[in-house]
């Protein structure tokens, strides 16, 4: 229509109608064709104008037509020109930040500069990428008015916690060293072969520290800083045997000369008693320091030693306590006693205050403060470890038949019981117990308080005079609030005894037979058929055998 244009009254654009005595009636589809090929098509066009907008206009024609209003133009907004809008938006944990483009109708589009003056207005300050910024901008080139588009343009940098303290040998460990049978002709391995006994020498540096560190900060988009939690501290303890060096106080020395062992985080240098063999006619051994016996224990004889114990050959119906590692390269084995009692039921003793290692043993009493590692089988054996490993390499597939096992974490092997149904148990309770016992402990202390509190109440009823009852709500909010402290305590610790049982486990990775009986916290249950490779454990507070997939 030729009477119809467009004009731009600053943010608004207006339609202009001349009205004369010829000028047609408008209609609702005329004037968007119009607009649309104006050179203002692409401003925001309020469509609920149009109906009002033709019924003025055309109450205006027939005014102008019947000569009730002189010629003359209408005027009315149709459309709002906008300019683009960017949005920038934080994430709820300040790590990470959005902008979002509105396309602009008819305005003036998005640019750059504005994106950075707005990520500045809402305090977005680290972590801005350009190359996001500019993907970003990329999108709106070919895009049509009210197009949004979306882009996550800035990123926090976590913080890096150090890393705690830690030491390492700077010798070869002789315990290490016996892991690795000498080998002989043929690809075959000497078990009884302990190889040379290399003994540190006074002023040898044999362990160094690794101090913490302290990591590094962080930041969040705003430019706050997060903290970074520095590793824990150990200390660099010396013994007997040992002294830091003066030069570099995260280095230990050796004292003397003598064999170097690790216990927990401290080195020992103890002095070598080696024998050849260990008969009545050596006699019974009692040293301060690390035993070495290269051949066989026999019958009767008796091992006490402050260090590690190393025996080469076989232990038969013998005693072996040590403070540290006990090794047996070979195997042991026992009777039962004419006597059996809760700690002990065969005359072969073998007990660590560390770790013990054997090739295989046949009715002894293992006993050790940390794990248990069975090169091939255990028959008939009680053990009491924190965990217990039978079979070599990443999947272990020794096995273990009858006997009682109480361990803390877990046990992990090949083959579990016997065709026969040799009664096995196993209890995974050690730790259990020792929880169980503190939460006893904790709520004795508790109780007193507790009726203590009740016998306060009770008087409170009692009481008259207001400076007496105030007192005592005094007492009564006291008392209250350190019971509360303390329960909240307890509660804390059989959170922390629900999560370790919740982690122990047995695994059984060829063959789990019949006979068998499991306990883990305060369940029990008792497997009557053969299974495959399984998994026992807790489950929602069940005790389940399942079979082992990839996942458990």
């Amino acid at each position: 229509m030729e009477d119809l244009t467009f004009i731009q009254d600053q943010a608004d654009v207006n339609v202009v109608l001349a009205c004369h005595d010829s000028t047609q009636p408008l209609n609702e589809e005329d004037v968007v064709k119009a607009f649309e090929q104006s050179s203002f098509y692409k401003a925001h066009i309020n469509r609920e104008f149009i109906p009002e907008l033709v019924e003025k206009a055309n109450e205006f024609i027939e005014e102008v037509k019947e000569e009730l209003s002189p010629p003359g133009e209408f005027t009315h907004k149709i459309a709002t020109i906008r300019d683009g809008v960017i949005t920038i938006s934080i994430g709820a944990d300040k790590m990470t930040a959005k902008a979002k483009i509105e396309m602009a109708y008819g305005g003036q589009e998005v640019t750059m500069a504005e994106l950075k003056k707005e990520c500045q207005n809402m305090g977005v300050s680290f972590g801005v990428k350009k190359s996001r910024c500019e993907k970003l901008l990329e999108k709106t080139f070919d895009a049509e008015p009210g197009d949004m588009f979306e882009e996550t343009i800035a990123f926090g940098k976590e913080p890096k916690n150090g890393k705690n303290a830690y030491f390492r040998p700077l010798v070869e460990l002789f315990s290490d060293k016996i892991r690795r049978p000498t080998e002989i002709e043929g690809g075959k391995v000497d078990l009884k072969d302990l190889g040379d006994i290399d003994t540190v020498k006074p002023g040898q540096r044999i362990f160094r520290k690794f101090p913490l560190t302290n990591g590094t900060d962080g930041r969040n988009v705003l430019g706050e800083v997060l903290s970074a939690v520095p590793g824990k501290d150990l200390i660099l303890e010396t013994s007997q045997g040992t002294v830091i060096d003066t030069r570099d106080a995260n280095i230990l020395l050796a004292k003397r000369e003598g064999l170097a062992r690790v216990i927990d985080n401290r080195m020992e240098v103890d002095d070598v008693y080696t024998l050849p063999e260990l008969t009545p006619k050596q006699g019974h051994v009692k040293f301060n320091g690390t035993v070495m016996i290269a051949g066989d224990v026999s019958p009767e004889m008796k091992i006490i030693a402050t260090g590690d114990v190393i025996v080469g050959g076989f232990v038969e119906q013998a005693s072996i306590r040590c403070r540290g590692e006990l090794t047996i390269i070979s195997g042991a084995s026992g009777k039962p006693l004419d006597q059996p009692n809760d700690e002990r039921q065969f005359n072969c003793l073998l007990e660590s205050g560390y770790r013990v290692n054997v090739s295989f043993a046949n009715q002894v009493d293992i006993i050790a403060k940390r794990d248990v590692f069975v090169h091939k089988q255990l028959s008939h054996c009680n053990v009491r470890a924190s965990s217990m490993k039978i079979g070599q390499g990443e999947i272990p597939r020794g096995k273990l038949i009858g006997g009682k096992h109480i361990l803390s974490k877990g046990l992990e092997l090949g083959q579990l019981g016997a065709p026969s149904g040799a009664h096995t148990s196993i209890c995974l309770n050690r730790s259990y117990d020792v929880f169980r016992q503190k939460e006893d402990i904790m709520w004795a202390q508790i109780e007193p308080h507790m009726e203590q509190l009740e016998s306060l109440k009770k008087r409170l009823k009692g009481l008259i005079s207001d400076t007496q009852r105030a007192e005592c709500k005094e007492d009564i909010l006291n008392l209250q609030y350190k019971i509360d402290r303390m329960n909240n305590k307890r509660k804390t610790f059989i959170q922390r005894r629900k999560d370790y049982m919740n982690a122990v486990k047995v695994q059984i990775n060829n063959t789990l037979f019949g006979g068998l009986n499991f306990e883990i916290a305060d369940k029990t249950k008792a497997n009557d058929r053969e299974r495959g490779p399984s998994v026992v454990r807790l489950k929602e507070y069940q005790l389940e055998i399942e079979p082992k997939t990839a996942s458990n």
